[in-house]
């Protein structure tokens, strides 16, 4: 593994982490801007907090990453690895239920 890997592996990771320490305020802010009963300034407040926060700690600054190589492409989502490791497993018989087809 390279020194790009694995810088983008610990930019994701960190990037996981905000998104999991501020998705609560997030979710509260969203849910008070979206509310029409409310006042329009009480939903703008809402809107420039949220404008406010980290940019990282937004769901769609998240990669899906093979947790083995740090593969961004071709990640398998039921398995979080990349399709090179899933076959590379799956041959070697290290998961279980998958075998190579013949037909």
């Amino acid at each position: 593994m390279n020194t790009s890997t694995s810088a983008s592996i610990t930019r994701d990771s960190a990037r996981r982490n905000k998104y999991q320490n501020n998705e609560f305020k997030r979710q509260a802010l969203l849910a008070i801007y979206h509310d029409l009963h409310l006042s329009a300034t009480t939903r703008q407040q809402a809107m420039e907090e949220l404008q406010n926060l980290d940019r990282n700690s937004s769901l769609n600054r998240i990669n899906r990453r093979c947790v083995i190589t740090g593969r961004a492409r071709g990640v398998l989502r039921r398995y979080r690895i990349s399709r090179l490791v899933f076959r590379r497993a799956a041959l070697q018989g290290i998961i279980p239920g998958v075998f190579k087809a013949s037909w």
